[in-house]
């Protein structure tokens, strides 16, 4: 330690001949251990040194008092270092004629150790005193003068005493020495004392000044640069700029890899890193990165690594281990700095928040009362982080049924954010929604109301302001875990009041339309906007983009002897593809208007509509009362709001048993098709509540959610009519009714469209070898049966992991030939058709805006108890995409041999590889296969699967199946679907008198019903 961080010191060396006279053999010996590093022979003589100090307390015996200091030093005995540097100050004080600056210097250096000894206040006073002396006997314009001041000040802050370190940074800049030696390290400190201080703007300016001043004067790869980026991110993430501070992390961590091993500056870069992740809703990257930084050293450094880690546990739902490290962080701070500290308070609030989600609601109270106490005596009040105490303490009271003390608080806190915070700061939001709940409570619903909206407004901001610097997982992350539980809440607010307040109806209708596959809407806008922007670098960086996830989807498929042969790692490539989508994000001003979300509202919809036409949005959500301790209950409800062209506001139709249509009753709807048995409950359960509202409309354009998604509405059976819903209503299926007004304001991508590309009959050997036996025996395993089970469900596990073939599909190619030769006798455009060995993985990807793509093959949905196993690598349970595909010629090349047949291909499209598809100007996609409509529901966001690939991808409509599909009922209602469009009839009519017509042939819906039209 000693050789490192001992800091410079002017050391008196008594002459040889006076240290003869006094004691020659013990000094000598010393000395010379001293100079040749033999710090053990040092400390074995401990006892002699201590006795010639008890028997004359002079310069030599504070000279080898210093040797002794340092070997301990040296073996990192640092309370017994500290107890001889003492001994040693005591007796050159008592010296005559002894250089006062080496006394300043011997307090500068047991100021730094006991720092070091997390003795805080100790080290003040000795770096107090050590300032004095050198202003005293040295001046103010000197190296050593302004270092204590620096150091003096840093203490102040690590005491909460931010006034009287920004004091002090202020007089040094009147030095003109010190502004001329130590400019950039005087401005930083001040920055980050404003900062500490609530000063953010003040702050900002202070650091964005002198990162430049750094940049100029010191270059991009110093220490110097990587300091100012790391102080200039702190208050753009206060001031809730995630996406320059992430960005000014990041490219601090790469100029540290570049210059040299700054392990500690490292380690703290990156807990503030995976603090901003938790804020923004990305635990999962959040924890890896916590989990890298953890030690267990008893520094005020890691006791804030701790608290920020246990925070994150919390949301991730590991409560027990997160109190664990509550406790260790609260007894490092206790020890080093006592309670009366801000660091102390703000730990303690974040337990009792992790008590408070372990219902442990009594030690709650009693912490946050503790913690707002405290924070009234050592924040200042207009210091923004006085507020959250203020705004927790008010939770903690409104939890504990104290309504009086709770509007105090809250309201408190959300006047002291209005007053030094944005309305768009994360942290205003955080009160308005407090003061809606609670206004709520207290049965006010307009001011509620009005919270609502004030909070509401700053998430469309946040979203807007923050997804442009965020991958589609990122993004997701984010909504998810931060903002979309209130608008929630907010849909069980609307229902509560909305006899008393009609409108309401409509807000909650207007919140689903900005709301309701937001993320796939930004995504798909994003990838358009780059598409069609004039930036041929941008397009590049795309296309570089898609050649590495086509890359990360190639390593799926792979073992992992096959990654470490190829020295590919998963992880990393998939972390440059992150990157890379974020920085397309930044790089493109085309994205601006890619994440605006509350762009539309129900009567824009409304516009839209033709007489006897109605919308319906269905919306899924968690019920929610205002006194529920902040937590929703155990209770799901539908709630499905119809509008026409004469409604003044939204209708409602309530569906409060959402768990069970989740769960008993979709069994039974399942079971039914598979079985091929007359349902005769699920259109009670499902439909017959909306049917009653709309059976009289035309048309009725429904936005499913939630396990609507996965009910094949048209295939439901009425048994007071003994008819089907496809022979009582004309239902059109959309993402989101806001389509309706997109699909009627655009012309028909037609025009722009190459030729309709057909699929089908691939020939899952191709790339096999039949010659051998082992292809022999392939080849007699392949069934040629006309009306083969389409699905894969259970046989694509084995494919994953074993050796289970794909049987081929002989009405595919029945299919394909009939819907070509449709087209050959029309007046459209002849189609390109690919058929056994074209119609393969690379054919598919490679196609470029066809107006029609078709394909007919096996499809796959793997559900989750098919993708758990032991093998931890397993990489197809983490990526909802990597669960649903279409199966492609070559396919059992792979299967068969554990090799990819081709480099660029296994036979396999994935719903992650089919969102990179070129598809802006496609009309219809057609997946005629086996469960393309499944995948994992995300509500609010639809399913991830196929069905939002496609989308993704840029599809107007597709049309998909919601279970395994018979192969030659399929081929007849393919080609009697495309045999009505291409007569003339609009999609959705030529679709579902397709269905009638196949079901006077097959009557169970299993064989007509699977399939769904989503899109115009």
């Amino acid at each position: 330690m000693k050789k490192s961080l001992l800091l410079v010191i002017s050391l008196l060396f008594l002459s040889t001949i006076y240290a003869q006279n006094n004691n020659p053999d013990l000094f000598s010996k010393i000395e010379k251990a001293f100079n040749e590093e033999d710090y053990e022979f040092i400390i074995k003589n401990k006892a002699q040194i201590l006795k010639h100090k008890n028997q004359q307390s002079d310069s030599i015996s504070a000279e080898l008092l210093y040797f002794l200091g340092d070997a301990y030093l040296a073996y990192d005995s640092l309370d017994k270092a500290l107890d001889i540097m003492q001994i040693e100050l005591e007796i050159r004080k008592q010296l005559s004629n002894v250089d006062p600056v080496l006394i300043a210097d011997i307090h500068n250096n047991l100021s730094y150790y006991q720092q070091l000894n997390n003795q805080i206040k100790l080290a003040k006073s000795y770096i107090n005193k050590a300032g004095e002396i050198y202003k005293e006997n040295l001046g103010t314009d000197n190296l050593a003068y302004v270092e204590s001041k620096i150091k003096l000040a840093k203490i102040h802050n690590i005491l909460d005493e931010h006034k009287e370190a920004i004091h002090i940074y202020e007089q040094l800049l009147e030095n003109e020495f010190a502004k001329q030696n130590y400019l950039h390290i005087i401005n930083k400190e001040l920055g980050l004392s404003y900062f500490d201080l609530g000063f953010y703007t003040k702050s900002e300016e202070i650091l964005e000044n002198n990162f430049e001043f750094i940049k100029k004067n010191f270059g991009k790869e110093s220490i110097e640069y990587v300091e100012a980026l790391v102080t200039l991110a702190i208050p753009y993430y206060a001031r809730s700029n995630y996406s320059e501070s992430e960005l000014l992390y990041n490219n601090a961590l790469e100029v540290l890899s570049k210059i040299s091993a700054y392990k500690t500056l490292e380690e703290n870069i990156k807990n503030n890193l995976a603090l901003l992740y938790w804020k923004i809703g990305l635990h999962k990257e959040a924890v890896e990165i916590f989990e890298e930084i953890i030690n267990d050293q008893k520094s005020l450094e890691n006791a804030s690594k701790y608290s920020n880690y246990a925070q994150n546990l919390i949301a991730v739902n590991q409560k027990k281990k997160a109190l664990k490290y509550f406790d260790e962080a609260l007894g490092i701070i206790q020890n080093i700095l006592g309670k009366e500290n801000e660091l102390y308070i703000r730990v303690l609030k974040e337990k009792a928040l992790a008590l408070n989600q372990s219902n442990d609601l009594d030690n709650y109270y009693k912490l946050m009362k503790e913690s707002f106490s405290a924070s009234q005596e050592i924040l200042e009040k207009s210091n923004p982080e006085y507020s959250k105490y203020e705004l927790k303490w008010g939770i903690a009271n409104f939890r504990m049924n104290n309504i009086k003390k709770a509007e105090k608080h809250i309201s408190s806190a959300y006047k002291l954010r209005s007053k030094y915070l944005n309305k768009n700061h994360p942290l205003y939001a955080e009160t308005s929604k407090e003061l809606a709940e609670l206004t709520w409570f207290k049965n006010n619903p307009k001011k509620a109301k009005n919270y609502f909206n004030e909070t509401f407004d700053n998430y469309f901001a946040q979203i807007e302001a923050y997804f442009p610097a965020l991958s589609e997982q990122q993004k997701a992350n984010f909504y998810i875990n931060t903002l979309r539980s209130t608008f929630e809440e907010f849909n069980s607010f609307a229902i509560a009041y909305h006899k008393k307040d009609p409108d309401l109806l409509g807000e909650m209708y207007d919140y689903q339309l900005a709301t309701k596959g937001l993320i796939m809407y930004a995504t798909a806008k994003a990838r358009k906007n780059i598409l069609n922007s004039d930036n041929p670098e941008l397009k590049e960086k795309y296309q570089n983009w898609i050649g590495t996830k086509e890359l990360i989807s190639q390593l799926y498929s792979m073992s992992e002897a096959e990654l470490e042969q190829q020295d590919l790692k998963l992880d990393s490539l998939t972390k440059v593809s992150n990157d890379l989508e974020k920085e397309l994000s930044r790089a493109s001003s085309d994205f601006a208007d890619a994440y605006v979300a509350k762009n539309f509202n129900w009567k824009d919809v409304q516009a839209k509509l033709k007489e006897n036409e109605a919308a319906i949005e269905m919306i899924r959500f968690r019920e929610f009362t205002p006194d529920s301790s902040g937590l929703f209950k155990d209770k799901v409800n539908y709630a499905a709001l119809l509008i026409d062209k004469k409604s003044k506001h939204p209708k409602l139709i309530l569906l409060e048993n959402g768990l069970e249509l989740e769960n008993k009753y979709i069994k039974n709807y399942r079971n039914a098709i598979r079985y091929k048995v007359k349902d005769n409950y699920s259109y009670d359960f499902y439909w017959r509540p909306i049917a009653e509202e709309t059976q009289n409309y035309n048309k009725i354009y429904f936005s499913p959610d939630g396990i609507y998604n996965q009910i094949s509405i048209n295939a439901l059976y009425n048994t007071n009519t003994d008819k089907h819903v496809l022979e009582e209503q004309n239902i059109q299926l959309l993402t989101n009714t806001k389509d309706l007004i997109a699909y009627r304001e655009q012309n028909s991508n037609s025009n722009l469209a190459s030729a309709p590309a057909l699929f089908g009959f691939p020939n899952y050997n191709k790339g096999i070898d039949e010659s051998n036996e082992e292809g022999e025996n392939t080849a007699s395993d392949i069934v040629e049966n006309a009306s083969l089970n389409r699905g894969l469900r259970g046989s694509l596990q084995r494919y994953i992991r074993g050796n289970a073939l794909v049987t081929s599909l002989p009405g595919t190619k029945e299919e394909v030939d009939q819907i070509e030769s449709l087209y050959k006798n029309s007046n459209f455009s002849n189609p390109k058709t690919y058929l056994e060995n074209d119609a393969d993985e690379i054919q598919l990807k490679s196609v470029k805006n066809p107006q029609v793509l078709h394909v007919a093959t096996h499809g796959f949905f793997l559900e989750d108890n098919e993708t758990k196993n032991t093998d931890e690598e397993d990489k197809y349970s983490e990526n909802p995409l990597l669960k649903s595909g279409l199966i492609m010629a070559g396919a059992n090349s792979f299967i068969a041999t554990g090799l990819n047949q081709d480099a660029r291909q296994d036979g396999i499209l994935t719903a992650y590889e089919a969102m990179n598809l070129d598809l802006n100007d496609t009309e219809l996609v057609v997946l005629s296969a086996c469960e393309t409509g499944l995948g994992d529901l995300k509500n609010g966001e639809g399913v991830y699967g196929l069905r939002r690939a496609f989308q993704v991808a840029g599809a107007d409509a597709i049309i998909m199946s919601l279970w395994s599909v018979d192969d030659e009922a399929t081929q007849e209602l393919m080609t009697a679907f495309y045999q009505n469009w291409i007569g003339g009839k609009d999609k959705l009519t030529a679709f579902n008198e397709a269905q009638k017509t196949i079901k006077e042939k097959y009557k169970s819906p299993f064989y007509w019903g699977a399939f769904v039209m989503v899109g115009e």
